[in-house]
């Protein structure tokens, strides 16, 4: 098999690209929808519906404030579409980053975050359960500082029902999101809890690789024990494919503990 050297700088610029990204990405939760939401407007040369040059930033503010209104009008009579909603508030994303990079219009930006809180607010309601709904609306609370009650009680519910119906990944990003939030002590615990459910799991043999690979996540992240997530990533790509996207993840993780502790020197992967 050939082998390529990586230099260890460059992986370390990598981390969160390959680690939170590809690990924990839920689509637009923990604030990442930013620059995809940029890249999709501005990054892919594509123009407007029935516009034939390229677009000024007025065009898209126009556009995307149509699509909004669209959408509100049809939610009158389609009270309660999961995806109705789930359009409209990728069409608020679109609005707050227009408003972010060409006008910064701070009142309009703000009245565009209310408005996707309270899209994010129905989307909880029609489907509780849907942990990805809760996390995004609990970043949204995050971000607006006179929120940050409302932030975490949704914190709270996400918890409560994660010990009930357990998964690494929401609760990897529930950690993320009350580790980013300086909720320090909230997120050790569920870290500890977590932490204690996939010790379980792998003691019992019950644990997938996913699982696993959570787990060794979980412990270089957030409890400091990079020594035995190594090994466990060793294990995991061990017994995945290399054209898998675990193997992937697990590999591109290695690869950062390992540019931590050789900074200056290349790395030999196979």
């Amino acid at each position: 098999m050939a082998r390529k050297k990586v230099r260890a700088r460059d992986l370390k610029k990598q981390r969160w690209a390959g680690i939170v990204a590809a690990i924990l990405a839920l689509g637009m939760v923990l604030g990442l929808f930013g620059p995809n939401v940029y890249h999709a407007i501005f990054g892919s040369g594509t123009t407007l519906p029935d516009q034939q040059s390229e677009p000024e930033p007025q065009d898209y503010l126009d556009y995307y404030e149509g699509e909004v209104e669209r959408l509100e009008s049809q939610l009158e009579d389609n009270e309660g579409s999961e995806a109705l909603l789930l359009e409209l508030a990728e069409n608020y994303r679109y609005l707050i980053v227009v408003q972010q990079v060409f006008f910064n219009n701070e009142d309009a930006i703000a009245d565009y975050q209310e408005r996707l809180i309270d899209v994010y607010s129905s989307l909880t309601s029609v489907a509780p359960s849907n942990m990805q709904y809760r996390l995004e609306l609990a970043y949204l609370f995050f971000e607006g500082s006179e929120d940050r009650s409302k932030m975490l009680d949704e914190a709270s519910e996400i918890s409560d029902f994660l010990r009930l119906n357990p998964d690494p990944l929401y609760h990897l990003s529930l950690i993320q999101l009350l580790d980013l939030a300086g909720e320090s002590e909230m997120a050790i615990n569920e870290a500890q809890w977590l932490e204690s459910h996939l010790e379980e799991k792998i003691s019992e043999g019950t644990a997938d690789n996913d699982e696993r690979f959570y787990y060794a996540v979980l412990l270089g992240e957030y409890l400091g024990n990079t020594t035995s997530a190594k090994l466990i990533l060793e294990e995991v790509i061990e017994e995945e494919s290399e054209e898998s996207r675990l193997y992937q993840n697990a590999l591109a993780y290695l690869q950062f503990f390992q540019a931590e502790s050789d900074d200056d020197q290349d790395i030999t992967v196979d």
